[in-house]
């Protein structure tokens, strides 16, 4: 294909909002006039906002070596080295350029923006405030504001900043993360049916992130009735969020009535857990695949066609959520199979007489952003030695390098055999059953823990919007809560956790 054809390829693409296939025909445009700067620069955007941080890094790198010194490439580079965690390389570009130019805004933004992914939030601020000084219409450094302000205790004019950001933008990509922003923020601050009325924009409307449902039913509204009906649900998000919000099922099916009946659609993985903690209900497995850079969602196994309507899980929310009164006082929703549950009591108990506590400490999706809500696999050493506990690996994922780091200094924590911990969920939900705690942050082993009743010890900040504004956590009754006093200081939290094992287990 010739360069010309190349290049309008890519740009059909991009106008469609397939930026994946935008992407291959710019690549390989480069390949034919590796010399131009505009495809490297059309390449570096795409990868930007395709969250290919070395991609990203790389090309942006090239344009500035080229001569290209505008002031969003040098941003977008330093925020490309920022969401890698490489922050004194960010700093330094930053801070070379702001001397020579300390009159643009967009720079203190990205300052600040680096402040706030190593929990510097007042510095952060400082930073923030003088992109505004410069430049009161900056948006972007207005809503990184208010997000900063929502991790300090300036609260309420968090709120005020947040609440005009997610009206304020015209592009969908930026006002859906404002709106869904502003809706979290509601939420952590306790303000629960205004939450849910904001965080709609959780669908994200107009972007390349809106998942396309394949229902041809009309989509149901809080405001239509449910007995008697015959509802496709589709479950939404994150695997932990198909299972947080499946707490509003019982809900559901109570209110559907022996007249009416409930088809659900969840992750694959979660079919056979699902299937038997709700047997009132007929559930399969959605796919979700990005066709044409449209994300498309099917449910190829489960006929769709016969329901009075569908909607999401989420949106069941505002009607049985509106209210901290209206979280379960007791919540096991999900049930493991208790043949199962057996096997790993037996398993478990073979390989000591100690308490059993399962730990995990990451998530697989990990950036600048996301790991502040983790704490470091460092800061779990302490916990890690206590003796009179036998410690069990629950993170799925490749964590080989801390296993083996854990092994180095003679710390143990066993793998279970025979149960992969990343797909077979069923099986994860008994294992999880078996033991006397679970240790580890919000994600989708923790909350298919806590769902199933067991004792779940859940790191967690403690502005949190899943907290609701409560000291406790509203969703699972089983779950105790340990929070750092800063983000990107877990230490305290980590020692408060050594000092209830000792507690619990009388160690």
């Amino acid at each position: 294909m010739s360069l010309k054809d190349l290049m309008a390829q890519a740009a059909n693409a991009e106008a469609e909002l397939n930026l994946p296939g935008a992407l291959e025909a710019y690549e390989s445009a480069l390949a034919l006039a590796p010399e131009s700067l505009y495809i490297a620069a059309r390449l570096a955007a795409l990868a930007f906002r395709l969250n290919q941080w070395p991609m990203a890094e790389k090309l942006f790198s090239h344009l500035i070596t080229h001569g290209q010194h505008d002031i969003e490439t040098i941003a977008s580079f330093a925020a490309a080295l920022r969401e890698q965690a490489k922050f004194d390389e960010a700093i330094d570009v930053l801070k070379t350029v702001l001397g020579q130019k300390p009159e643009e805004s967009a720079l203190w933004e990205g300052l600040g923006s680096v402040m706030v992914a190593q929990g510097d939030i007042g510095n952060a601020l400082t930073f923030f405030n003088e992109a505004l000084r410069l430049t009161p219409g900056n948006l972007h450094a207005r809503f990184n504001r208010g997000c900063a302000l929502m991790d300090s205790d300036d609260k309420t004019t968090g709120l005020e900043e947040l609440a005009a950001c997610a009206t304020a933008f015209h592009d969908p990509d930026n006002l859906a993360s404002a709106q869904i922003a502003y809706g979290q923020a509601l939420l952590a601050t306790g303000r629960i049916a205004d939450g849910w009325r904001a965080y709609e924009g959780r669908e994200r409307y107009g972007t390349t992130r809106q998942v396309h449902y394949s229902l041809w039913s009309r989509r149901w509204r809080e405001s239509q009735p449910l007995a008697g009906r015959n509802l496709f649900v589709s479950a939404e998000q994150g695997l932990g969020d198909e299972v947080l919000f499946a707490s509003i099922l019982p809900d559901l099916i109570r209110d559907l009535g022996a007249d009416g009946h409930l088809s659900l659609g969840v992750e694959p993985r979660l079919v056979p857990l699902f299937q038997r903690s709700f047997p009132q209900a007929s559930v399969g497995a959605h796919r979700t695949q990005t066709i044409d850079g449209v994300l498309q969602r099917s449910f190829p196994d489960m006929d769709t066609g016969a329901s009075d309507g569908w909607a999401l899980m989420g949106d069941f929310l505002p009607l049985y959520r509106n209210r901290i009164e209206d979280f379960p006082a007791a919540n096991t929703f999900l049930r493991p199979d208790p043949q199962r549950v057996e096997h790993w009591r037996g398993y478990l108990n073979a390989l000591s007489d100690k308490p059993k506590a399962g730990i995990l400490w990451k998530s697989l999706k990990s950036d600048a952003q996301r790991d502040r809500y983790f704490a470091p696999y460092e800061q779990w050493r302490d916990v890690l030695k206590l003796e009179g506990v036998t410690f069990i690996n629950l993170q799925y994922g490749d964590c080989r390098e801390e296993l083996a780091q854990a092994a180095a200094e003679g710390l143990s924590i066993h793998t279970a055999q025979g149960i992969d911990l990343k797909d077979d969920l069923d099986d994860l939900s008994a294992l999880c059953t078996a033991m006397d705690v679970i240790l580890g942050p919000s994600n989708a082993t923790s909350n298919i823990a806590a769902a199933c009743g067991v004792s779940t010890w859940m790191l967690s900040p403690a502005g949190s919007w899943l907290r609701l504004g409560q000291q406790h956590y509203p969703w699972y009754p089983s779950v105790r809560l340990f929070s750092p006093p800063h983000l990107n200081d877990w230490q305290p939290a980590m020692d408060d956790m050594r000092l209830a094992m000792i507690e619990r287990f009388r160690l």
